[in-house]
């Protein structure tokens, strides 16, 4: 089902839109079409995967992980989490707010809050909740919420369900937000207060808006800003600290978002800022009041994997590097992309629906790639996305191009 057909099936009455979304999916199923995909073994450069209207696993190369420093499995990072696991358990007992809160998971969040020069910040299981957790926990309908119009859909959805007047913003249009800004301030009541989030590595495309000016802008108009930078930490900055050690601009930012299951390659997510804003969150924000703490083998996995960051700073050399040779390698074989400086590299095929089929005959001839299409993108802006490793090899990266390049051309879409 293409784009178009998409957004005119959201406009029918839920049982119409039930009934033929499962018809769709089960003719896809019984046509061989990729509807899902079942991943056995440990996270790394080459997986086994099948897809789920099969038995057969077989190996793949994967240029679709998140585990973009290569800590999944990590030796060191498995040790530690094992030593965890015989010291305290599996986990965690209960809420943050009750039983599930220990010293380790305290230590970690001063760590983490460090890594952005903020004061403090909350632990929680994941990316989508940690939005949640700020967006409810921060705000209510007597403030307005101006976002990105590339932010998660988790941020989206928190913003419905706090039921915050909102507006969107384009982040690569900065004067635009400005207008906005001139716009709501001179129609808001005295005392609304102005939030702003934006991304700080783009999850579409991998790159960093002008994040200097953005910043500024916000200081202006009296605004509260929060990163985004889930995609950012580990992958950009001279130490792994994210976007805002890459723009020397740490410290600049009211909170930052960031997640533990990318770089980091483990579980869970955070929220970092000063002692008034994480005192909001830890106290009055029902995502985090309400959800188990992680568990102490999470907290371990989290903590080892940012040693190994601190010791070993030539992996995030060795991402940018990689990243580098596959953007000159995809350019030279015809394609175009967006060059950032994160793990996330797209490349762009025009033609709507292409994406899919292309990544459908990738994976049966051994890659594993994602996608983005719509809703994620808007129809006719769908692209492959590519997710780079540190320790990927040079072998690995010309393989997969080469096998980007020949397909794509047997399909007629170079």
């Amino acid at each position: 089902m293409d784009s178009r057909a998409l957004i005119e099936l959201e406009r029918k009455p839920f049982k119409e839109r039930l009934a033929h979304q499962y018809e769709t999916y089960v003719k896809e199923l019984e046509a061989g079409y990729m509807v899902g995909r079942q991943g056995f073994g440990p996270v790394d450069r080459r997986m086994k995967y099948k897809e789920l209207n099969s038995e057969v696993f077989n190996e793949v190369l994967v240029f679709g992980s998140n585990s973009y420093l290569g800590l999944s499995n990590d030796p060191y990072v498995k040790r530690k989490v094992i030593e965890a696991v015989e010291l305290y358990g599996i986990g965690s007992g209960g809420s943050p707010a009750f039983s599930g809160y220990t010293k380790q998971h305290r230590d970690l969040e001063l760590r983490l809050a460090k890594l952005a020069d903020h004061e403090d910040a909350v632990l929680l299981p994941g990316g989508y909740m940690a939005n949640l957790c700020w967006v409810t926990g921060l705000m209510n309908r007597n403030d307005i919420i101006v976002y990105d119009k590339n932010s998660h859909a988790s941020v989206i959805n928190a913003i419905k369900m706090a039921g915050v007047p909102f507006y969107t913003f384009d982040p690569d249009e900065l004067d635009g937000f400005e207008r906005i800004l001139d716009r709501i301030k001179s129609k808001a009541k005295p005392g609304v207060q102005i939030f702003s989030t934006v991304e700080g590595v783009r999850s579409v495309d991998g790159l960093i808006i002008d994040l200097k000016k953005y910043i500024g802008i916000c200081k202006r108009h009296d605004v509260i800003t929060i990163l985004d930078d889930a995609h950012g930490l580990g992958t950009v900055g001279r130490s792994g600290r994210g976007t805002l050690e890459h723009l020397d601009l740490l410290g600049q930012v009211d909170l930052r978002m960031s997640t533990c299951s990318k770089a980091i390659g483990a579980q869970g997510a955070f929220v970092s800022g000063s002692n008034e804003h994480i005192f909001l969150l830890r106290n009055f924000s029902y995502p985090y009041l309400f959800t188990s703490g992680l568990a102490q083998p999470t907290i371990a996995a989290i903590s080892a994997a940012l040693d190994v960051m601190e010791r070993e700073p030539q992996r995030i050399e060795n991402l940018h590097a990689n990243v580098r040779y596959i953007q000159d390698r995809l350019e030279a074989a015809g394609m175009r992309i967006a060059r950032g400086e994160s793990g996330i590299v797209p490349v762009f095929f025009g033609e709507d629906g292409a994406v899919r089929r292309l990544n459908k005959e990738l994976y049966r001839r051994g890659l594993f790639a994602n996608i983005m299409e719509y809703p994620m993108v808007p129809p006719g802006a769908e692209r492959l996305r590519l997710s780079v490793m540190a320790t990927h090899t040079r072998e690995e990266i010309d393989a997969a191009v080469d096998l980007i390049a020949t397909t794509a051309r047997e399909m007629g879409l170079l």
